[in-house]
């Protein structure tokens, strides 16, 4: 997709976006955030620089978005092309060497709000795929500062727990106040420079504070908790069975009634929308005609995604229209959106 379609498209979402809100807060959170590029999968060669570009959404503003790779901050973009409430950002990351990569964007409203980031896997030189496992991150606790590294002049750190000590299924609060640094981290995200976590235990756990001080070079603080006794889970209450399908998603891109020169492929971007159970699928339906209206199902255009966005295959000349739905995690499946229709010239 070339820029000035790219652009074209980025501001028609963002027109989509306010007219979807009538002027309210988007539902959902507020602030949503996706990486259009590099596709996950993606193998590049070693020494290769890797453009990321995406776009971030907000009714309240997009004061910044973060870049991470395997964990570690790439970047952080605040100077965004804005349109009403839709950002555009791109940065060139060269990976540091061959391997997995895991890239992922958060965006951050101007009142502070973080979206749930969205993420790609790429592949740098010759290295084989590994399966994808979704782990559940275990964050852990301590109290009692286990190491102090020696910090420079007029930097302050404190970190500790209260209280360090506590019984099984008790719950204890980690807290930490940071004068004269560049940043604080804290379970993997950017903290403000005094805040706290709070968290219920079972077992002896530990929290780590990473500290990059203005020289630029980085400290690591850690607290342990120690827990005595053990939990005892309750008996069970069977939850009531959830019998209701999520809402309809809103189509975002392309904008609805939008003639778009002659191209191979199209990306279909919406809204998320939220359930008790959880979002298990999307489904999108696509159909077209010639001309004459009537209305065909276009080739592979029956598709089930996990995500908010899907590419489909088009053909100059021909009139397209598509729609949307979700099911949930219980196997409620909700109502179709409506059709949002483009062309796709001949020329």
């Amino acid at each position: 997709m070339n820029k000035q379609v790219k652009l074209l498209l980025t501001l028609l979402l963002g027109l989509a976006l306010l007219s979807a809100c009538g002027g309210e807060e988007v539902p959902g959170g507020g602030i949503y955030v996706w990486i259009d590029v590099p596709v996950s999968g993606l193998t590049i060669p070693l020494g290769q620089s890797v453009q990321v570009e995406g776009h971030a959404a907000s009714s309240r503003g997009v004061s910044r978005v973060e870049i991470w790779a395997n964990g570690e901050l790439a970047a952080t973009i605040s100077s965004l092309p804005m349109e009403g409430d839709l950002a555009r950002f791109s940065f060139d990351w060269t990976p540091p060497g061959a391997g997995e990569y895991t890239i992922q964007a958060v965006s951050y409203d101007n009142s502070g709000s973080a979206s749930e980031p969205d993420s790609t896997r790429i592949f740098v030189g010759d290295v084989t795929p590994t399966p994808v496992v979704t782990v559940t991150p275990v964050i852990t606790v301590t109290s009692v500062v286990t190491d102090t590294p020696t910090s420079p002049p007029g930097a302050v750190i404190q970190f500790w727990a209260e209280p360090p000590e506590i019984q099984a299924g008790a719950c204890t609060t980690i807290r930490w106040q940071a004068e004269n640094v560049q940043s604080v981290v804290f379970g993997g995200v950017q903290q403000q420079m005094d805040g706290s976590y709070q968290d219920c235990l079972c077992d002896n756990q530990r929290y780590t504070l990473t500290v990059t001080h203005l020289d630029g070079t980085e400290e690591k603080r850690t607290v342990d908790i120690m827990v005595t006794g053990s939990c005892v889970p309750p008996t069970a209450t069977p939850l009531p069975q959830d019998t209701t399908p999520p809402p309809a998603p809103s189509p975002a891109v392309p904008q609805n009634g939008l003639t778009l020169g002659c191209k191979a492929s199209q990306n279909l971007v919406w809204l998320p929308v939220d359930d008790p159970s959880g979002i298990a699928s999307y489904q999108v339906e696509v159909q077209r005609h010639s001309g004459d209206n009537n209305w065909q199902a276009a080739p592979g255009g029956s598709i089930s995604v996990s995500d908010k966005t899907t590419s489909i295959s088009v053909e100059c000349g021909w009139y397209y229209r598509w729609r949307v739905r979700a099911t949930d995690g219980a196997g409620n499946t909700g109502s179709w959106s409506g059709w949002w229709q483009f062309t796709v010239t001949l020329t």
